[in-house]
């Protein structure tokens, strides 16, 4: 009987422990909008490396999206850049589901445009 007690204990602290883990995995979105001609993205993955893409969209209302699970107090990193001096750049990391950080411009073919920070412990 106390090893099945035992057993029990065990097993119920490694499910209680696993959860509590869970618990700090945050969902991070990162989403691009606004332009109206390609541009170039650059985003920090699950697993810290930097990815660069060029996005091509069809109009202004066209939403490039990419989702990932990271644990609270890392980083996340997107920045864009366009071309196209009548294009624009909205850029959004969504925590949750929430927006967390963004920025947009309008008419700058000259800057990046970057919004970063560390995912906040709860």
């Amino acid at each position: 009987m106390k090893l099945i007690i035992k057993t029990l204990s065990i097993v119920t602290l490694l499910i209680l422990f696993g959860a509590c883990n869970d618990l700090t995995q945050k969902k991070v979105t990162y989403k691009a909008t606004g332009a109206v001609s390609e541009f170039t993205l650059q985003y920090q993955n699950a697993n810290n490396e930097l990815i660069t893409v060029n996005v091509t969209p069809e109009s202004a209302a066209d939403v490039w999206k990419f989702d990932l699970m990271a644990e609270e107090g890392e980083i996340v990193y997107l920045s864009g850049k366009y071309n196209d001096i009548y294009s624009g750049l909205l850029l959004q990391i969504l925590i949750d589901g929430k927006v967390y950080k963004q920025g947009s411009s309008r008419y700058d073919t000259i800057k990046y445009l970057t919004v970063s920070g560390t995912i906040p412990y709860n």
